[in-house]
C-alpha cells in the first residue's frame, strides 16, 4: 500500500477510547484517493486481491458461494495464530443493495487496518483478534448501480414471482425519457394524493388535507403497467432480498423474502460460517438499522418472553456503552437511529446467532448549513437544499413531459431525484466516513471478552494433599456470552477443565464445570483439592473469549 501507519500517529490512537485525532485521520489513509466512484463486484474483487498481495500472512480470500447472478460471496479473513480460537468481529457490507457505502465501509476497514500492520500496536491487535470481513452480502443488487438502466434494486438474481401471479418478472422497470436511470412519474389528476410542494417545484409531497391542501397527482416509478394489473414495475428481474430473509421474525409470503427463511445462496452462506464460527462475539453491519447513534431501549415485557423479541438488561448496557464510543468518533455526524425489520440480518444476529449486533447506516443526509423551515419535513427537499449548498451535479433528472401509453392525452412528466443519491455520499467524501467507522470498529475490538488467569494459589496441607486455588477473570468490557447467547446453543460456553496427573486424585471441585457467562471487568473464584504429586493442568475460555492454561507443579 502507498500509505504506512508511523508510529506516532498510531500511538495516538491507542493511547485511549476517544475521538480520533488528526494524526489517526492521516494514518488511516488507504491510497485510494485515485478512485472516482465506488467499486463494481470485479472492481472489489481486485481490491482484496491486492490486500492479500500486500499482506498474505496476515489475509486469507475466499469465495463462501456464487450467487445465481454468478457473483462471488467474499469473505476476508484477517489476523495471525490460531484464528478460530481467539475473539472475533464480523464486519458486514452489503446488507442491502442499494447501500453501496456500507461495502465501501467494509472494504476500506480492511485497507486501512491492514496498512498499519507495520506498527506493534496493529500487530498485537491481530494476534488478538480475528476479523471476518463480508463486504458485499447482495453483489447481484449492487452491481445494478453500475448497469444500465440504473435503479435502486434490493433483490438477487433468483427468479421470482414477486407479486404471486403465477409469472415470472412480467412488469420490469421502463426507461421513458431514455436517460438510463428509472425515477419517478408524475401524472396531473384531481383524485391522486400528491403535490408539488410549495416551496419547490422539483419535489412531490402528500397532500394535508386536514390543512387544506388538495392532491393533483398520481405518483408512481417511471415504467409501464406491462401486465396491465394496476401496478407499475412491481414484478421485475430482482428476485429475493438479502436483508428480508432471515429467521428472525421473517416476513412469510412478503415482498421479496423469498420462498422460505434463509432460501437464499447469499444469506445461507454466511449464515452457515457465521454457525461455524464459534469465536465470533460480535457483529458489526452497516445497512439500514442503526442502534449505535441511540441505543436501543430496555423493553422489560418483550425482553423476558417465552420467545423474546427484546434485547436483554445487561446486553442493553452493553449496547449503550458501545454506542457512546460511535458517537464519540462521528460526533455531529452520527446518522438517525433506525430500528430494524422484520427478517433483516441485524435482528437475527442477535437474537437467533446470540452475539452482540451493531449496525448502522454509516452515513445520512446531514442538514443544510441554511437550514430553512419546511412545513412538510420532506427528505427530498433537505437533500436537494444540501445538494445546492455543497455543488452536488447530477443529482435531479427535471420533470419532462412523455407520451405515456397507460394514460393517453393526459400530462405524465418523468423526473425527480437520482437513483442512489439519497443513500450514498458521492464518493469523494467515503474516505473520511470508513476513516472514523475504522477507529470505532477497533475500539470495539480492544473492548473484546479476554478470559484469563490470577492469583493463583498452592496451599501444602498434609498427607500430599495441596488445595489450589485462582480465579477466572474476563479483562474485558464485553460479557464472555450475551444473556441472549447463553440461551441459544450456538454460543459455546466458557468451560474450565483440570486435568491430573497419573499419579494424582482429585477430591474436591470439578473437573469439568460449564461456567456461566462472565461479565466484563469480572472474576469468578474456583478451588480444588487434590492429592499426589505431579503436574496438574487447568485450562479454561471459549473461542469467543480466547483459552487461558497453565501448569502447576505439585
Amino acid at each position: 500500500m502507498k500509505s504506512k501507519f508511523s508510529y506516532l500517529l498510531i500511538l495516538s490512537f491507542f493511547i485511549s477510547i476517544g475521538v480520533t485525532t488528526l494524526a489517526t485521520r492521516k494514518a488511516f489513509s488507504t491510497g485510494h484517493s485515485g478512485q472516482s466512484d465506488y467499486s463494481n463486484h470485479d472492481q472489489l474483487g481486485q481490491r482484496l486481491q491486492n490486500l492479500y498481495n500486500a499482506y498474505p500472512r496476515l489475509v486469507k480470500i475466499e469465495s463462501l458461494a456464487r450467487t445465481q447472478g454468478n457473483k462471488d460471496i467474499w469473505l476476508l479473513t484477517i489476523g495471525t495464530g490460531d484464528i478460530a480460537n481467539k475473539p472475533a468481529l464480523a464486519i458486514v457490507g452489503g446488507v442491502e443493495g442499494d447501500h453501496l457505502l456500507g461495502t465501501e465501509l467494509a472494504i476500506q476497514f480492511a485497507e486501512r487496518l491492514l496498512a498499519g500492520s507495520a506498527d506493534q500496536k496493529i500487530r498485537n491487535l491481530l494476534d488478538s483478534v480475528s476479523f471476518y470481513v463480508f463486504p458485499d452480502m447482495s453483489p447481484d443488487a449492487r452491481e445494478q448501480y453500475f448497469r444500465t438502466p440504473r435503479y435502486e434494486r434490493l433483490g438477487n438474481a433468483n427468479p421470482t414471482d414477486l407479486d404471486r401471479d403465477g409469472r415470472i418478472g412480467e412488469d420490469g422497470y421502463d426507461d421513458l425519457n431514455n436517460d438510463g436511470m428509472i425515477t419517478m412519474m408524475r401524472i396531473k389528476d384531481p383524485t391522486g394524493e400528491w403535490m408539488i410542494h410549495p416551496d419547490d417545484d422539483r419535489v412531490m409531497v402528500k397532500a394535508r388535507t386536514e390543512k387544506g391542501e388538495r392532491g393533483q397527482y398520481l405518483l408512481y416509478s417511471e415504467g409501464i403497467d406491462n401486465d396491465k394489473d394496476g401496478q407499475f414495475n412491481e414484478d421485475g428481474e430482482e428476485g429475493v432480498i438479502f436483508n428480508r430473509n432471515f429467521t428472525f421474525k421473517y416476513p412469510a409470503f412478503g415482498r421479496g423474502a423469498g420462498e422460505h427463511a434463509v432460501s437464499e445462496i447469499e444469506t445461507r452462506a454466511i449464515a452457515d460460517f457465521l454457525f461455524a464460527a464459534k469465536n465470533a462475539f460480535a457483529v458489526i453491519s452497516f445497512g439500514p438499522a442503526n442502534n449505535l447513534s441511540k441505543p436501543l431501549t430496555y423493553n422489560e415485557r418483550e425482553a423476558n418472553a417465552r420467545i423474546h423479541t427484546g434485547w436483554k438488561q445487561k446486553d442493553i448496557n452493553i449496547n449503550q456503552k458501545v454506542s457512546h464510543i460511535y458517537n464519540q468518533h462521528l460526533g455531529k455526524a452520527a446518522p438517525s437511529f433506525a430500528s430494524g425489520s422484520e427478517g433483516d440480518f441485524f435482528q437475527w444476529a442477535y437474537f437467533h446467532y446470540g452475539r452482540f449486533s451493531f449496525s448502522t447506516q454509516g452515513w445520512e443526509v446531514p442538514s443544510p448549513e441554511k437550514s430553512e423551515t419546511d412545513a412538510h419535513n420532506s427528505d427530498e427537499l433537505k437533500f436537494l437544499r444540501w445538494a445546492e449548498e455543497k455543488q452536488l451535479e447530477n443529482v435531479f433528472v427535471p420533470w419532462t413531459p412523455v407520451d405515456h401509453p397507460d394514460f393517453p392525452g393526459r400530462q405524465v412528466e418523468v423526473g425527480g431525484i437520482a437513483p442512489f443519491v439519497m443513500k450514498n455520499p458521492p464518493y469523494r467524501m467515503t474516505d473520511s466516513i470508513a476513516e472514523k467507522h475504522t477507529a470505532f470498529i477497533l475500539d470495539v475490538a480492544k473492548l473484546r471478552p479476554q478470559i484469563d488467569i490470577v492469583n493463583l494459589k498452592t496451599e501444602r496441607l498434609g498427607r500430599n494433599l495441596t488445595r489450589i486455588t485462582l480465579d477466572v477473570i474476563n479483562h474485558g468490557s464485553f460479557p464472555t456470552a450475551s444473556q441472549t447467547g447463553e440461551q441459544l446453543r450456538w454460543m459455546q460456553k466458557t468451560v474450565m477443565r483440570v486435568n491430573p496427573g497419573n499419579n494424582q486424585t482429585l477430591l474436591s471441585g470439578k473437573p469439568v464445570e460449564v461456567m456461566g457467562a462472565i461479565d466484563g471487568r469480572s472474576s469468578e473464584t474456583r478451588s480444588w483439592l487434590i492429592q499426589g504429586s505431579g503436574s496438574v493442568t487447568i485450562r479454561v475460555g471459549a473461542e469467543a473469549s480466547g483459552f487461558k492454561e497453565i501448569k502447576i507443579d505439585l
